[in-house]
């Protein structure tokens, strides 16, 4: 097999991996009429009050968790703005036709941002599990696993 071939066959087989996991953005049966879930479609922030209701937070908790969220805003607000504009720059390469090469830098950016938005999401539920008592815990997991933001093992 000549040097080109193979060279075509590696960039296709990781472009199918990239498209592998964009599809992680898109739902199972999603309505195509509707704009892919891409973990962005709520403003950043938007959860603080449903946890805190769901956790029963006292006052103090509550002012505890809000300022955690207020604190990141400046780390993670910028990062979930690069990341939509890549997204779409990234579609848009695949829709016109761009080059393996090009889909492959724009989706490993991609993988980069969503990588280090998942680190600042991490960090954040865990400074608000140290805040919480050791009861409200089972209603966070909860709260968190019925959002789709973790997880949950099965039990059965």
């Amino acid at each position: 097999m000549n040097e080109r071939v193979a060279k075509s066959l590696i960039i296709a087989f990781y472009l199918c991996l990239g498209l592998g996991q964009l599809g992680s953005f898109v739902p199972v049966g999603a309505d195509e009429a509707k704009p892919a879930n891409d973990g962005f479609d709520k403003p950043y922030g938007y959860y603080v009050n449903p946890i805190l209701e769901a956790v029963k937070a006292n006052d103090e908790q509550r002012k505890k968790i809000t300022q955690i969220v207020e604190e990141l805003r400046p780390t993670i607000e910028p990062l979930r703005k690069k990341f939509k504009e890549k997204q779409t720059a990234f579609l848009s390469g695949m829709a016109t036709g761009a080059s393996a090469e090009d889909l492959l830098v724009a989706q490993r950016e991609l993988g980069r941002i969503r990588g280090e938005i998942n680190d600042q999401y991490l960090l954040m539920r865990l400074r608000v599990r140290k805040v919480l008592q050791p009861s409200q815990l089972p209603a966070y997991d909860d709260f968190l696993a019925h959002k789709g933001w973790v997880k949950k093992p099965n039990t059965k």
